[in-house]
């Protein structure tokens, strides 16, 4: 009778360890699906106002624009591109006295997840240069994004 008892304890724990994982399993996929929804409501608005004020600039305000810029960016990402902007962007819109405008004309969210995105922005640009000629462009580009701290900041852009 003993022995009967102990095995009827020993399967209760196990029913228990095994409905726990069940149920903590379920749980996590929970957290991360709806953590992926809230990441892709967040990610396309936010591609489609961080874009323009990073792509748009007047010869005049470079640094300051791109100064406000560099608080988007991933620490390392802050880096490649400030390295880009003292070495190619600054110099040429001063050299050129460029002026970029760019509109947003379309978002789409590629991937989603918990602490990561990639959202694809399509915009149409216009350069205008010291011989007031204005050049269009349209392009894609795609934003890859990670959560730190919270907030969400661009660790890549890619144009396409």
């Amino acid at each position: 009778m003993r022995w009967l008892v102990t095995a009827l304890v020993g399967l209760l724990a196990a029913a228990f360890v095994a409905l726990a994982g069940a149920g903590g399993s379920l749980y996590w996929d929970r957290v991360e699906r709806r953590s992926a929804e809230q990441a892709r409501e967040e990610l396309g608005p936010l591609a489609g106002k961080q874009v323009p004020a990073i792509f748009g600039y007047d010869y005049q305000t470079v640094e300051r624009s791109l100064d406000n810029a560099y608080s988007m960016f991933t620490p390392e990402f802050r880096r490649q591109f400030q390295e880009k902007a003292k070495t190619n962007i600054i110099p040429q819109a001063r050299d050129r006295q460029m002026v970029s405008q760019v509109n947003v004309v379309g978002v789409g969210v590629m991937a989603a997840h918990r602490n990561s995105g990639s959202v694809m922005v399509y915009i149409n640009q216009t350069w205008i240069d010291k011989s007031r000629q204005p050049l269009y462009n349209g392009s894609r580009i795609k934003v890859d994004y990670q959560r730190l701290d919270g907030r969400w900041l661009i660790n890549s852009i890619e144009v396409l």
